[in-house]
C-alpha cells in the first residue's frame, strides 16, 4: 500500500471507532501539520545529541529508564487489570472505569490468583504489574495476587502498581512491599499533582516513578514539579502521549486540542508537550530522569511482544519468528504469516494448545492465520539484515515500523 493509501486506510478506521464524535474533532490542517513537524524535528535533532532513543526510536529518553519501563522494552511484561472501578475522574481516562470484575490480561480473566501466578510462569515474563481502575480499591485482592506472583516465580519477576495514590498509606506500602512489590506508579495528575501521597511510599517501596500523560495545558506545572519530585524521592518520570477513545472523546474534544489521524487518534500538543519536557529537564540538569512513551511505541512495540509469547507453544518446524512477531512458513515457493492468540478456552477456529491452570482451569494459544499463501522464494529470507527490503506485502508481517507518527 502506498503511503495515502495507508493513511485513506487509518483515517476510515478512526471515523468508524469514533461514529458521531469525530465529527465534532479539530483535526490538524496540513499547515498546523508542517508546523508542528518543524517544531518536532528542532526538538528531536536536540535531543539525538542528549539523550538516548530506543525501541526504534519511538521512546525518548531509555538511558535512565524504571526497572518496569527496561521490562516493557524487552517484551516481557504482563498487566493484570486487577479491577475496573476507580475513585477519580481524570478527564483523559481511556475506558470507563464503574465495574469490578474479575481480574484481567489480555481479555483472558483470571480468578484464581494461583493461575495468574501460574499464567506469569509458564509464558516467561519478566515483569509483572497490577493496574485498574485502582489496585488500592480491592487491597486485598491486590495483595493475594502480587504474593502469588512473588510466591511462585521468586525474585525473577519485577513487580510493579499503578495508582493514584489517594489511598494509600504507610502502612498499606509497608503491605505492598511485603508482598512483593518493586516499583509504584503515581498518576499525579489525579490529584492536582500534589505530592504528600506519594511521599508515603518513598523509602518504603524500592522505585517510585511518576507516570502521566503529558497534558499540554500542565506543561508549565509540570516544568515547576519536576525539582520538586526529584527533591522528595521520585526516581522517574513517564510521560504518555494523550490518545483519543471512545470513552474520553466527548471530554478531550471540549478542549483546544488538535487530533492526528494514525493508528489511533493522537492529541498533537501532547507529543510536542513530552519532548519540550524531556528537553527541559536535561537542559536543566533536574536529577529526575524523564522518558516520553509514545503511542507508536505501545501500538508496535507492545503488541509484537503480545503475538511472541505464545509462540514457543504454537511454532511449526521450520518456521521463522519475524521483528514484527509472526511467524514466517516458506515452501513451494509461498511464504505465510500465523500469530500466536492467547485466548481463555472456549472455541477455536485454528489449531490450538491448551495450558493448564492450578485451579483445573485452561487457557489455550490458538495459531492464526494472518495472511494468504503470497509468492516468495526462499532466497528471499536466506541472508536477512536490517538493510534487507521487503515487498510492500510482507513488509507489515516482518518489520515494525519505526520512528514517531505522521502528523496528518
Amino acid at each position: 500500500m502506498s503511503t495515502m493509501d495507508v493513511r485513506n486506510s487509518q483515517i476510515a478506521g478512526n471515523r468508524l471507532e469514533y461514529g458521531r464524535h469525530y465529527d465534532f474533532l479539530q483535526f490538524v490542517t496540513l499547515a498546523q501539520a508542517t508546523a508542528a513537524s518543524d517544531e518536532r524535528d528542532e526538538l528531536l535533532a536536540w535531543l539525538r545529541t542528549h539523550a538516548d532513543f530506543g525501541c526504534g526510536d519511538t521512546k525518548v529518553d531509555c538511558g535512565r529508564l524504571s526497572p518496569g519501563c527496561r521490562t516493557c522494552a524487552t517484551g516481557g511484561w504482563s498487566c493484570l487489570f486487577i479491577n475496573g472501578r476507580c475513585n477519580a475522574s481524570c478527564f483523559y481516562c481511556p475506558t470507563s472505569q464503574d465495574d469490578t470484575g474479575d481480574p484481567l490480561t489480555n481479555g483472558i480473566p483470571f480468578a484464581s490468583p494461583e493461575d495468574y501466578a501460574e499464567y506469569v510462569a509458564r509464558f516467561g515474563f519478566t515483569g509483572a504489574s497490577i493496574s485498574g481502575g485502582e489496585p488500592l480499591l480491592t487491597l486485598d485482592r491486590t495483595l493475594a495476587y502480587l504474593d502469588a506472583v512473588r510466591r511462585r516465580c521468586g525474585d525473577s519477576v519485577h513487580l510493579w502498581l499503578y495508582t493514584n495514590g489517594t489511598l494509600l498509606t504507610k502502612e498499606i506500602a509497608t503491605e505492598l512491599r511485603s508482598a512483593g512489590l518493586g516499583e509504584i506508579r503515581f498518576d499525579i495528575g489525579a490529584t492536582g499533582y500534589h505530592l504528600a501521597k506519594l511521599q508515603l511510599a518513598v523509602g518504603v517501596i524500592p522505585t517510585v516513578t511518576v507516570e502521566i500523560p503529558a497534558v499540554p495545558e500542565e506543561e508549565g506545572v509540570l516544568r515547576g514539579k519536576l525539582t520538586e519530585m526529584a527533591a522528595v524521592g521520585v526516581q522517574h518520570l513517564n510521560l504518555h502521549q494523550m490518545r483519543l477513545t471512545p470513552h474520553n472523546s466527548r471530554h478531550l474534544a471540549s478542549r483546544p486540542y488538535t487530533f492526528v489521524h494514525g493508528e489511533s487518534v493522537t492529541v498533537l500538543e501532547s507529543e510536542l508537550t513530552a519532548l519540550r519536557l524531556v528537553r527541559f529537564a536535561l537542559e536543566k540538569g533536574i536529577g529526575l530522569p524523564v522518558n516520553y512513551c509514545s503511542f507508536p511505541y505501545k501500538r508496535r512495540f507492545q503488541h509484537a511482544a503480545a503475538r511472541r509469547r505464545g509462540i514457543p507453544f504454537v511454532r511449526g518446524s521450520g518456521e521463522e519468528v519475524t521483528q514484527a512477531g509472526y511467524m514466517r512458513a516458506v515452501g513451494g515457493g509461498n511464504v505465510q504469516y500465523f500469530e500466536a492468540v492467547t485466548l481463555p478456552r472456549g472455541i477455536y477456529q485454528h489449531p490450538v494448545v491448551e495450558i493448564a491452570l492450578p485451579s483445573g482451569g485452561r487457557i489455550a494459544v490458538e495459531k492464526r492465520p494472518v495472511s494468504q499463501l503470497m509468492p516468495a522464494a526462499a532466497s528471499t529470507f536466506a541472508s536477512l539484515s536490517e538493510e534487507t527490503v521487503f515487498p510492500a506485502e510482507l513488509q507489515r508481517f516482518e518489520r515494525i515500523a519505526m520512528g514517531l507518527a505522521d502528523y496528518f
